[in-house]
């Protein structure tokens, strides 16, 4: 028990230290680069839908395999992240930086070769596996790593880069790769292959920015090395990453007792006591919202060429109406800063049910467009919240799992969803895909209620003791 309340005394010292250092330089370098990899994380997640209707027209797949690409994609996310979160609670949050972007490349370079639809099966599953730790791990990080006050947004800003700029930066890319530029690349038999293969080279840049990166200073207490806890207090503190620009190292916490410090990581936990309720509602909200999104932002392109419109014209109209991703995610930092996670979680699904039910009956080009980026803002809205929402949920100990699994759950929706969302759409047309999501936003909105967890304007050690 003496040693259970030692480690709780210093967990809140521990908070006190990171919210008395000022947002400084070295925060704002820090969620950089993890915003950068959440960048090309969410253009490499929806390429594949992007080329999909040039698939569908050079080897005629059916609506059923379009939605299968993001299938394996979002399933080797799955298995990947699950991966990443045990390895963020045992051996380290940073670890899971320093392997996933090989395997990435490796899976974007043999998608962009694939002869077949089989292959590039293949090619998208090992790039779901690089990518699966980017999404948790960035998280977590992030959450622990900032203040109490600046948490909320800084998370946010990760989906900014990620929700709102990478899909539209993926959208942008398809159409310009596939449109304007076709015929340079070789046209419509070619061009494919590098909307899929093109950000092989930006993201082996990544690797060298990731050296730089600490690891996570409450991962570090809770595994009671605290020579190198003070050592990455001491660089915040200094507003630098660099070891050998730091003049000194504050000594935050003596070395005496440390074996006393670490922290027992049992995965189970989140399944047990108040953590089970939290675990289950998380659970539902991220398989909810982002088996959503996923389904009719793949199914976009798609949707649009069955009312009508060329493939490069859906591809256009896809691009304008992922601005509204951009928009929902600098409301959702804003509203991160402003309003309880409650009410943006769980009055936002509700608004998200009448979008759309919206969109399923209009008709005219500038409503599909203008309701289609109303639904693209509620999708990133309430995405960024929910992943700024889940790391607040659990202790240190099990935070990375904790999370991780809530990834999981929400890749196996992605991967799911969209293949429900196809034979829905071959049955039932526009009408029964958004009224799916419909569906699943107000069962979302339920659960929220039903969890009744606050974490605005707490620290992570004040939610994780409620």
């Amino acid at each position: 028990m003496a040693a259970e309340n030692l480690i709780k005394e210093r967990y809140r010292r521990l908070s006190n230290v990171i919210d008395d250092i000022p947002f400084n330089r070295a925060h704002g370098l820090l969620i950089f680069m993890i915003a950068l990899g959440a960048l090309f994380d969410a253009v490499e997640q929806y390429n594949a839908g992007y080329v999909a209707p040039v698939l569908a027209e050079l080897w005629g797949i059916s609506p059923g395999q379009v939605g299968l690409l993001t299938t394996f994609t979002f399933g080797g996310m799955a298995i990947g992240s699950l991966i990443a979160g045990v390895l963020g609670d045992r051996i380290g949050r940073k670890i899971t930086y320093m392997y996933n972007l090989a395997l990435y490349t490796l899976g974007a370079l043999i998608g962009a070769f694939a002869p077949n639809i089989e292959v590039l099966y293949l090619g998208r599953l090992i790039v779901g596996i690089g990518l699966g730790g980017e999404l948790n791990a960035g998280l977590t990080m992030v959450s622990e790593f900032v203040s109490t006050k600046a948490r909320g947004s800084s998370v946010a800003v990760v989906n900014i880069a990620a929700g709102g700029l990478g899909i539209f930066l993926s959208a942008a890319l398809s159409f310009l790769i596939l449109g304007p530029l076709s015929a340079p690349l070789g046209g419509e038999e070619v061009a494919w292959r590098w909307v899929l293969g093109i950000l092989a080279v930006p993201a082996l840049l990544l690797w060298v920015y990731r050296l730089y990166i600490p690891e996570s200073p409450r991962y570090l207490l809770s595994r009671g090395r605290v020579g190198e806890l003070n050592k990455v207090l001491s660089l915040l503190r200094w507003r630098t990453l660099r070891e050998t620009k730091l003049p000194e190292v504050e000594q935050y916490f003596s070395h005496r007792g440390e074996s006393e410090l670490e922290e027992k990581t049992r995965l189970r936990e989140i399944f047990e006591g108040y953590l089970a309720r939290r675990t289950i509602g998380l659970w539902t909200i991220s398989w909810m919202t982002f088996g959503a999104q996923v389904a009719i932002t793949v199914f976009f392109p798609t949707v649009l060429v069955s009312q009508g419109y060329t493939v490069a014209n859906s591809l256009f109209f896809t691009m304008i109406i992922n601005v509204g991703g951009l928009v929902g995610a600098i409301l959702a930092s804003y509203f991160a800063a402003k309003l309880p996670r409650r009410w943006v979680l769980g009055f936002g699904a509700l608004i998200a049910v009448g979008v759309a039910v919206l969109y399923a009956v209009v008709k005219s080009t500038e409503l599909i467009i203008l309701v289609g980026a109303l639904m693209q803002l509620m999708f990133i809205f309430l995405n960024t919240t929910t992943w700024l929402y889940a790391p607040e949920l659990y202790p240190t100990r099990v935070r990375a799992f904790g999370t991780g699994a809530s990834v999981v759950v929400a890749l196996i929706s992605a991967s799911v969803m969209p293949y429900v969302a196809g034979r829905i759409f071959d049955v039932a047309d526009v009408v029964g895909l958004f009224g799916m999501v419909a569906v699943m936003y107000f069962i979302m909105s339920a659960a929220v209620f039903l969890m009744n967890v606050e974490t605005k304007d707490k620290s992570l050690e004040e939610v994780s003791e409620a």
